[in-house]
Protein backbone atom coordinates (compact mmCIF):
# COMPACT_ATOMS: atom_id res chain seq x y z
CA UNK A 1 0.00 0.00 0.00
CA UNK A 2 2.83 2.38 0.81
CA UNK A 3 4.48 1.60 -2.50
CA UNK A 4 1.27 2.17 -4.45
CA UNK A 5 0.80 5.52 -2.67
CA UNK A 6 4.06 6.70 -4.26
CA UNK A 7 6.77 8.94 -2.88
CA UNK A 8 10.48 8.38 -2.35
CA UNK A 9 11.84 5.10 -1.03
CA UNK A 10 12.59 6.76 2.31
CA UNK A 11 8.99 7.99 2.56
CA UNK A 12 7.65 4.53 1.78
CA UNK A 13 9.92 2.97 4.39
CA UNK A 14 8.91 5.50 7.04
CA UNK A 15 5.21 4.86 6.36
CA UNK A 16 5.69 1.14 6.93
CA UNK A 17 7.64 1.73 10.14
CA UNK A 18 5.08 4.21 11.49
CA UNK A 19 2.12 1.94 10.76
CA UNK A 20 3.96 -1.06 12.24
CA UNK A 21 4.50 0.93 15.42
CA UNK A 22 0.80 1.77 15.48
CA UNK A 23 -0.18 -1.89 15.03
CA UNK A 24 2.05 -2.87 17.98
CA UNK A 25 0.36 -0.17 20.06
CA UNK A 26 -3.05 -1.54 19.09
CA UNK A 27 -1.95 -5.02 20.20
CA UNK A 28 -0.81 -3.63 23.54
CA UNK A 29 -4.31 -2.26 24.20
CA UNK A 30 -5.87 -5.59 23.25
CA UNK A 31 -6.73 -5.16 19.56
CA UNK A 32 -4.55 -7.25 17.27
CA UNK A 33 -5.03 -6.06 13.69
CA UNK A 34 -5.14 -8.77 11.07
CA UNK A 35 -5.65 -6.25 8.25
CA UNK A 36 -5.32 -2.52 7.73
CA UNK A 37 -9.06 -2.14 7.21
CA UNK A 38 -9.74 -3.29 10.79
CA UNK A 39 -8.41 0.01 12.11
CA UNK A 40 -10.93 2.23 13.90
CA UNK A 41 -10.78 5.98 14.39
CA UNK A 42 -10.56 5.81 18.16
CA UNK A 43 -7.45 3.60 17.93
CA UNK A 44 -5.71 6.21 15.80
CA UNK A 45 -6.69 9.01 18.17
CA UNK A 46 -5.45 7.02 21.18
CA UNK A 47 -2.16 6.39 19.38
CA UNK A 48 -1.73 10.12 18.67
CA UNK A 49 -2.25 11.01 22.33
CA UNK A 50 0.13 8.20 23.30
CA UNK A 51 2.82 9.86 21.16
CA UNK A 52 1.99 13.28 22.62
CA UNK A 53 2.36 11.87 26.14
CA UNK A 54 5.80 10.62 25.12
CA UNK A 55 6.89 14.22 24.42
CA UNK A 56 7.11 13.72 20.66
CA UNK A 57 7.85 16.94 18.81
CA UNK A 58 5.01 18.43 16.72
CA UNK A 59 6.94 17.99 13.47
CA UNK A 60 7.61 14.31 14.07
CA UNK A 61 4.02 13.79 15.19
CA UNK A 62 2.78 15.36 11.95
CA UNK A 63 4.91 12.89 9.99
CA UNK A 64 3.36 9.98 11.91
CA UNK A 65 -0.16 11.22 11.25
CA UNK A 66 0.59 11.72 7.57
CA UNK A 67 1.94 8.17 7.28
CA UNK A 68 -1.14 6.67 8.91
CA UNK A 69 -3.46 8.76 6.73
CA UNK A 70 -1.73 7.64 3.53
CA UNK A 71 -1.85 3.96 4.49
CA UNK A 72 -5.51 4.12 5.53
CA UNK A 73 -6.42 6.03 2.36
CA UNK A 74 -4.74 3.31 0.28
CA UNK A 75 -6.89 0.80 2.15
CA UNK A 76 -10.03 2.74 1.27
CA UNK A 77 -10.55 4.45 4.63
CA UNK A 78 -10.73 8.24 4.91
CA UNK A 79 -9.43 9.14 8.38
CA UNK A 80 -8.69 12.80 7.70
CA UNK A 81 -11.55 13.85 9.99
CA UNK A 82 -10.08 11.82 12.88
CA UNK A 83 -6.46 12.96 12.45
CA UNK A 84 -6.95 16.68 11.86
CA UNK A 85 -4.77 18.92 14.02
CA UNK A 86 -7.55 21.38 14.75
CA UNK A 87 -9.96 18.66 15.83
CA UNK A 88 -7.38 17.13 18.17
CA UNK A 89 -6.14 20.58 19.30
CA UNK A 90 -2.52 19.60 18.68
CA UNK A 91 0.37 22.00 18.89
CA UNK A 92 1.38 23.29 15.47
CA UNK A 93 4.95 22.65 14.45
CA UNK A 94 7.27 25.60 14.03
CA UNK A 95 8.50 25.57 10.43
CA UNK A 96 10.75 28.59 10.79
CA UNK A 97 13.73 26.33 11.28
CA UNK A 98 17.25 27.39 12.12
CA UNK A 99 18.72 28.11 8.69
CA UNK A 100 19.54 31.47 7.15
CA UNK A 101 21.05 32.75 3.94
CA UNK A 102 24.83 32.92 3.70
CA UNK A 103 26.64 36.18 3.11
CA UNK A 104 29.02 36.41 0.10
CA UNK A 105 31.96 36.26 2.52
CA UNK A 106 30.64 33.11 4.21
CA UNK A 107 30.05 31.46 0.84
CA UNK A 108 33.62 32.26 -0.31
CA UNK A 109 35.04 30.83 2.90
CA UNK A 110 32.96 27.69 2.44
CA UNK A 111 34.30 27.17 -1.09
CA UNK A 112 37.89 27.66 0.09
CA UNK A 113 37.43 25.02 2.78
CA UNK A 114 35.75 22.61 0.33
CA UNK A 115 38.58 22.98 -2.21
CA UNK A 116 41.02 21.62 0.34
CA UNK A 117 38.76 18.64 1.02
CA UNK A 118 37.11 17.36 -2.19
CA UNK A 119 36.68 18.90 -5.65
CA UNK A 120 33.36 17.10 -6.16
CA UNK A 121 31.95 18.72 -3.04
CA UNK A 122 32.89 22.14 -4.42
CA UNK A 123 30.77 21.57 -7.51
CA UNK A 124 27.82 20.28 -5.48
CA UNK A 125 27.94 23.36 -3.23
CA UNK A 126 28.08 25.78 -6.17
CA UNK A 127 25.14 24.11 -7.92
CA UNK A 128 23.06 24.12 -4.75
CA UNK A 129 23.74 27.78 -4.17
CA UNK A 130 23.19 29.16 -7.70
CA UNK A 131 20.24 26.93 -8.66
CA UNK A 132 18.54 26.36 -5.29
CA UNK A 133 18.93 22.58 -5.58
CA UNK A 134 18.39 20.12 -2.77
CA UNK A 135 21.38 17.99 -1.82
CA UNK A 136 19.99 14.90 -3.57
CA UNK A 137 19.18 16.91 -6.71
CA UNK A 138 22.70 18.35 -6.90
CA UNK A 139 24.19 14.91 -6.29
CA UNK A 140 22.30 13.35 -9.21
CA UNK A 141 22.29 16.21 -11.73
CA UNK A 142 25.44 15.15 -13.61
CA UNK A 143 23.64 13.94 -16.73
CA UNK A 144 21.52 17.11 -16.86
CA UNK A 145 24.43 19.56 -16.84
CA UNK A 146 25.01 19.59 -20.60
CA UNK A 147 21.34 20.27 -21.40
CA UNK A 148 21.26 22.99 -18.73
CA UNK A 149 24.26 24.69 -20.32
CA UNK A 150 22.65 24.57 -23.77
CA UNK A 151 19.41 26.08 -22.43
CA UNK A 152 21.26 28.96 -20.77
CA UNK A 153 23.27 29.67 -23.93
CA UNK A 154 19.98 29.77 -25.87
CA UNK A 155 18.66 32.40 -23.46
CA UNK A 156 16.32 30.14 -21.47
CA UNK A 157 16.66 30.62 -17.70
CA UNK A 158 14.17 27.89 -16.70
CA UNK A 159 16.01 24.59 -16.18
CA UNK A 160 14.24 21.23 -15.66
CA UNK A 161 15.24 19.26 -12.55
CA UNK A 162 14.40 15.68 -13.44
CA UNK A 163 16.79 13.61 -11.32
CA UNK A 164 16.60 13.39 -7.55
CA UNK A 165 13.51 15.59 -7.25
CA UNK A 166 11.54 15.16 -4.04
CA UNK A 167 8.86 12.46 -4.26
CA UNK A 168 9.83 11.96 -7.89
CA UNK A 169 8.09 15.19 -8.96
CA UNK A 170 10.07 16.88 -11.76
CA UNK A 171 10.27 20.64 -11.41
CA UNK A 172 11.87 23.64 -13.11
CA UNK A 173 14.25 25.93 -11.30
CA UNK A 174 15.34 29.33 -12.58
CA UNK A 175 18.74 30.91 -13.08
CA UNK A 176 19.09 34.11 -11.08
CA UNK A 177 19.00 37.07 -13.48
CA UNK A 178 21.94 38.80 -11.79
CA UNK A 179 24.08 35.67 -11.59
CA UNK A 180 23.87 34.03 -15.01
CA UNK A 181 27.65 34.05 -15.50
CA UNK A 182 28.33 32.50 -12.09
CA UNK A 183 25.71 29.82 -12.75
CA UNK A 184 27.07 29.01 -16.20
CA UNK A 185 30.61 28.85 -14.85
CA UNK A 186 29.50 26.45 -12.08
CA UNK A 187 27.74 24.20 -14.61
CA UNK A 188 30.74 24.18 -16.99
CA UNK A 189 33.18 23.33 -14.20
CA UNK A 190 30.95 20.55 -12.84
CA UNK A 191 30.48 19.10 -16.33
CA UNK A 192 34.22 19.08 -17.02
CA UNK A 193 34.80 17.37 -13.66
CA UNK A 194 32.24 14.57 -13.96
CA UNK A 195 32.37 13.86 -17.71
CA UNK A 196 35.09 11.22 -17.24
CA UNK A 197 33.54 9.93 -14.00
CA UNK A 198 30.34 8.56 -15.50
CA UNK A 199 28.72 11.95 -14.74
CA UNK A 200 29.01 11.40 -10.96
CA UNK A 201 30.07 14.36 -8.84
CA UNK A 202 30.45 12.20 -5.72
CA UNK A 203 31.27 8.48 -5.78
CA UNK A 204 30.64 6.34 -2.71
CA UNK A 205 32.55 3.30 -1.52
CA UNK A 206 29.91 0.90 -2.87
CA UNK A 207 29.41 2.73 -6.17
CA UNK A 208 25.71 3.40 -5.54
CA UNK A 209 23.54 6.38 -4.69
CA UNK A 210 23.18 5.50 -1.00
CA UNK A 211 26.92 5.37 -0.36
CA UNK A 212 27.47 8.53 -2.44
CA UNK A 213 24.91 10.38 -0.34
CA UNK A 214 26.57 9.15 2.87
CA UNK A 215 29.96 10.29 1.60
CA UNK A 216 28.62 13.74 0.74
CA UNK A 217 27.02 14.10 4.17
CA UNK A 218 30.26 13.15 5.86
CA UNK A 219 32.08 15.77 3.79
CA UNK A 220 29.53 18.40 4.78
CA UNK A 221 30.11 17.51 8.44
CA UNK A 222 33.81 18.28 7.97
CA UNK A 223 33.02 21.72 6.59
CA UNK A 224 31.55 24.75 8.35
CA UNK A 225 28.03 23.56 7.42
CA UNK A 226 26.24 23.08 10.69
CA UNK A 227 23.17 24.44 12.46
CA UNK A 228 22.00 27.71 10.87
CA UNK A 229 24.63 27.37 8.13
CA UNK A 230 23.84 23.76 7.22
CA UNK A 231 23.61 22.57 3.64
CA UNK A 232 20.01 23.83 3.41
CA UNK A 233 21.28 27.38 3.95
CA UNK A 234 22.40 27.34 0.31
CA UNK A 235 18.75 27.07 -0.78
CA UNK A 236 17.93 29.90 1.63
CA UNK A 237 20.61 32.02 -0.06
CA UNK A 238 19.08 31.31 -3.47
CA UNK A 239 15.59 32.14 -2.16
CA UNK A 240 16.67 35.48 -0.66
CA UNK A 241 18.48 36.49 -3.86
CA UNK A 242 15.49 35.48 -5.98
CA UNK A 243 13.04 37.37 -3.76
CA UNK A 244 15.12 40.55 -3.64
CA UNK A 245 15.65 40.57 -7.40
CA UNK A 246 11.97 39.96 -8.15
CA UNK A 247 10.83 42.70 -5.75
CA UNK A 248 13.35 45.12 -7.26
CA UNK A 249 11.81 44.49 -10.70
CA UNK A 250 8.40 45.55 -9.37
CA UNK A 251 6.74 42.13 -9.33
CA UNK A 252 3.79 42.02 -6.87
CA UNK A 253 4.78 40.43 -3.53
CA UNK A 254 2.26 37.57 -3.76
CA UNK A 255 3.45 36.75 -7.26
CA UNK A 256 7.06 36.75 -6.01
CA UNK A 257 6.20 34.19 -3.35
CA UNK A 258 4.24 32.06 -5.83
CA UNK A 259 7.15 32.01 -8.29
CA UNK A 260 9.69 31.24 -5.58
CA UNK A 261 7.59 28.40 -4.23
CA UNK A 262 7.46 26.93 -7.73
CA UNK A 263 11.22 27.36 -8.32
CA UNK A 264 12.05 25.65 -5.03
CA UNK A 265 9.81 22.70 -5.87
CA UNK A 266 7.10 23.30 -3.26
CA UNK A 267 4.26 24.11 -5.65
CA UNK A 268 2.11 27.27 -5.83
CA UNK A 269 0.09 26.45 -2.68
CA UNK A 270 2.97 26.81 -0.18
CA UNK A 271 3.41 30.57 -0.43
CA UNK A 272 2.71 31.16 3.25
CA UNK A 273 5.44 28.70 4.24
CA UNK A 274 7.84 30.31 1.75
CA UNK A 275 7.24 33.71 3.32
CA UNK A 276 7.66 32.52 6.91
CA UNK A 277 10.58 30.13 6.33
CA UNK A 278 12.72 30.96 3.31
CA UNK A 279 12.05 34.70 3.26
CA UNK A 280 12.10 35.45 6.96
CA UNK A 281 15.25 37.57 6.56
CA UNK A 282 13.56 39.84 4.01
CA UNK A 283 10.11 39.75 5.62
CA UNK A 284 10.26 43.53 6.01
CA UNK A 285 10.08 43.92 2.23
CA UNK A 286 6.65 42.32 2.10
CA UNK A 287 3.44 43.95 3.34
CA UNK A 288 2.41 43.14 6.89
CA UNK A 289 -1.01 41.94 5.74
CA UNK A 290 -1.31 40.07 2.47
CA UNK A 291 -4.15 37.96 1.13
CA UNK A 292 -2.23 34.83 0.25
CA UNK A 293 -3.89 32.06 -1.80
CA UNK A 294 -4.13 29.78 1.22
CA UNK A 295 -5.95 32.51 3.17
CA UNK A 296 -9.08 32.45 1.02
CA UNK A 297 -9.11 28.88 -0.33
CA UNK A 298 -12.12 27.17 1.31
CA UNK A 299 -11.53 23.90 3.11
CA UNK A 300 -13.24 21.09 1.26
CA UNK A 301 -15.34 19.03 3.62
CA UNK A 302 -15.87 15.34 2.80
CA UNK A 303 -19.36 14.48 1.59
CA UNK A 304 -20.67 11.90 4.05
CA UNK A 305 -24.13 11.65 2.50
CA UNK A 306 -23.04 9.33 -0.30
CA UNK A 307 -23.06 5.68 0.78
CA UNK A 308 -20.27 4.88 -1.65
CA UNK A 309 -17.73 7.28 -0.09
CA UNK A 310 -14.64 5.57 1.42
CA UNK A 311 -15.36 6.98 4.88
CA UNK A 312 -18.86 5.47 5.12
CA UNK A 313 -18.72 2.43 2.89
CA UNK A 314 -18.93 -0.92 4.57
CA UNK A 315 -16.14 -3.48 4.40
CA UNK A 316 -18.01 -5.51 1.76
CA UNK A 317 -18.55 -2.41 -0.37
CA UNK A 318 -14.90 -1.46 -0.21
CA UNK A 319 -13.95 -4.86 -1.54
CA UNK A 320 -15.95 -4.25 -4.71
CA UNK A 321 -14.06 -2.78 -7.69
CA UNK A 322 -14.45 0.94 -8.18
CA UNK A 323 -16.49 2.01 -11.20
CA UNK A 324 -17.14 5.70 -10.82
CA UNK A 325 -14.73 7.33 -8.34
CA UNK A 326 -11.75 7.30 -10.68
CA UNK A 327 -9.49 5.27 -8.39
CA UNK A 328 -7.74 2.41 -10.10
CA UNK A 329 -7.36 -0.90 -8.31
CA UNK A 330 -5.07 -3.68 -9.34
CA UNK A 331 -6.68 -7.09 -9.64
CA UNK A 332 -4.50 -10.16 -10.10
CA UNK A 333 -4.56 -11.95 -13.44
CA UNK A 334 -5.55 -15.55 -13.68
CA UNK A 335 -3.14 -18.44 -13.41
CA UNK A 336 -0.62 -19.93 -11.06
CA UNK A 337 1.69 -16.92 -11.12
CA UNK A 338 -1.19 -14.59 -10.28
CA UNK A 339 -2.29 -16.79 -7.39
CA UNK A 340 1.22 -16.64 -5.91
CA UNK A 341 1.34 -12.88 -6.34
CA UNK A 342 -2.12 -12.51 -4.79
CA UNK A 343 -1.10 -14.54 -1.73
CA UNK A 344 1.99 -12.38 -1.27
CA UNK A 345 -0.11 -9.26 -1.58
CA UNK A 346 -2.54 -10.49 1.08
CA UNK A 347 0.36 -11.23 3.43
CA UNK A 348 1.84 -7.77 2.77
CA UNK A 349 -1.64 -6.29 3.30
CA UNK A 350 -1.75 -7.74 6.82
CA UNK A 351 1.81 -6.68 7.60
CA UNK A 352 1.48 -3.28 5.80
Amino acid sequence: MSREAGGSKDSQKHRRLHWSEFSRFAARIGHTLEAVTETEDWMLEFFVWFLVAGAMKPGTLANYRASLSVIQDAAGQDISHAMRSRALKLERRDRHGKHRARTPQEFSELLCAAEKLDDGVVHVIRLMRWLGLRMREALMCGRSLESWRDLILQGDRRLPVERGAKNGRPRRTEVLADHVEETLDAIDAALAFCRDRDFELITGCHDDLKSAKARLKSRFDQLPMRKELGSHSLRFTYAVDFGNAALDRGIPPVEVLTQLSDRLGHGPSRVKMILEVYCWQIRHRFPDKMRLPVDFTPLKKPDRTKPSSPATASASERMQPDKGDGRRRRWPARGRRAATHHAGSQRAHRLT
